[in-house]
């Protein structure tokens, strides 16, 4: 036998899971920009503030500038950006209203996307999200009634991309998951834009001041954030209630179902 017979070929190379490029992917577009970024600095002698100033004012003056807001948020799971943060942005650069708004109209779109992802990599993302505590055992709820299961997460804060994911992958109907999102997201978006709005206020940054709060939005802030966690918390007690209700109604049928078997078995014996 040759020796070329007992040769076996190396062990081929497993290829990268979508999941895996994607995370690559936003890698790659936070080298570009930061890479960007230095070479704008470098050639045009600018200081750091000077071209956070001029990206500022492009996103707040220039009539791109929301759009490309808006499309950075819907963007957002791929760029591996905290929505948090885009949000309290949203806020100091365009105000209460406007960036209410615009965060509601770029949430909307980003967890869409995130459904999408899930929807069509199903199996290694829904794994992913179904690792958190509070999702655990969701998946036949969701599917009974997708819009108040996916309203009681909003509001319960749970992980807001793990339910995108989720959401996907289970194959909830699109438009009950969308409007239960924009529904149930609303109070928290309304707190990060009201605390940006009332941080700071970024037109000051190009008189060479600095940004002055506004004690009154961060006051507003600050009261429906603690009416959101009111809210939450008194939803968690509804929903203890009705898990409670249901297992004590599944209980009382399993007991009954007992019952008349038993009574099935009496009846059939011979006397």
């Amino acid at each position: 036998m040759s020796s070329r017979a007992n040769v076996r070929p190396p062990p081929s190379t497993p290829a990268p899971s979508p999941v895996r490029r994607l995370r690559w992917f936003g890698v790659a577009a936070w080298a570009l920009a930061l890479g960007a970024y230095g070479l704008v600095v470098a050639r045009s002698g600018s200081s750091p503030v000077d071209v956070l100033i001029i990206v500022l004012e492009f996103l707040r003056d220039h009539p791109l500038g929301a759009p490309a807001f808006v499309a950075a948020y819907a963007l957002r799971p791929l760029l591996l950006f905290p929505a948090s943060l885009l949000t309290v942005g949203a806020g100091a650069l365009y105000g209460p209203l406007a960036g209410a708004g615009l965060v509601l109209l770029g949430s909307n779109a980003s967890a869409v996307f995130a459904y999408l992802l899930g929807r069509g990599l199903g199996a290694e993302l829904a794994g992913k999200a179904l690792g958190h505590r509070r999702l655990t055992g969701m998946a036949r709820r969701l599917r009974a009634n997708a819009f108040e299961a996916v309203l009681t997460l909003r509001f319960l804060f749970a992980p807001y991309d793990a339910v995108n994911y989720l959401a996907g992958a289970l194959r909830l109907p699109l438009a009950a998951f969308a409007l239960a999102t924009a529904i149930g997201s609303l109070p928290g978006t309304l707190v990060f834009v009201l605390f940006g709005a009332g941080l700071a206020d970024l037109r000051a940054l190009q008189a060479g001041d600095l940004p002055a709060p506004d004690l009154r939005l961060l006051a507003a802030s600050a009261a429906l954030f603690v009416s959101s966690l009111a809210l939450a918390r008194a939803w968690r007690a509804r929903e203890a209630r009705r898990a409670k209700a249901a297992r004590r109604a599944k209980a009382a049928r399993r007991a009954k179902a007992a019952q008349r078997a038993l009574a099935a078995r009496e009846t059939m014996e011979p006397s």
